[in-house]
């Protein structure tokens, strides 16, 4: 991949981590409306990073790997609101290579299938405040939720880039 789609990649997992880092790091005598805000805030960023990283790998692959025609084809349907449950990213990954499916899904499935509840889970929960609602977001389950999404990101990266 070229430099500049990698410091992209990278620049997003910074952010991700300095968000979640703001929200692990608060003064104990902060408001707690303004932690269960940034709670919030990390689920919806952890989300968009697992979408993002899923669209930018996906349009730096077809670029690289196909036919001009092709990558315009693929990059024509990112960034589209696809959705990110553990069905919706199984199924995209999958469209690329049946491996790289079997491969996340192995991933997501480890452990009592924790990472495939935790991005439920998150998915689930950034929709209900995208809808105003997200009272169930505390900041352990933000901080779990974003330490999945670079877990995810991280694997997807190994599928899409191996190098």
């Amino acid at each position: 991949m070229t430099s500049t789609y990698r410091a992209s990649l990278r620049h997003r997992l910074l952010d991700l981590r300095e968000t979640q880092d703001c929200l692990r790091t608060l003064d104990i005598s902060t408001s707690d409306v303004v932690s269960r805000a940034l709670a919030r805030y990390l689920t919806v960023r952890a989300v968009g990073y697992v979408e993002a990283v899923r669209d930018d790998l996906a349009d730096l692959f077809a670029a690289e790997t196909g036919n001009p025609r092709l990558h315009r084809r693929v990059a024509h349907h990112l960034r589209t609101g696809l959705g990110a449950t553990p069905e919706q990213l199984l199924t995209f990954v999958g469209s690329f290579d049946p491996s790289w499916r079997n491969s996340l899904e192995e991933l997501l499935d480890k452990n009592d299938q924790e990472l495939r509840s935790h991005l439920g889970a998150m998915v689930a929960a950034r929709k209900k405040i995208s809808h105003g609602d997200g009272e169930q977001v505390t900041t352990g389950r933000a901080l779990t939720w974003a330490d999945s999404a670079q877990v995810i990101g991280k694997h997807m990266s190994s599928l899409f880039d191996p190098d």
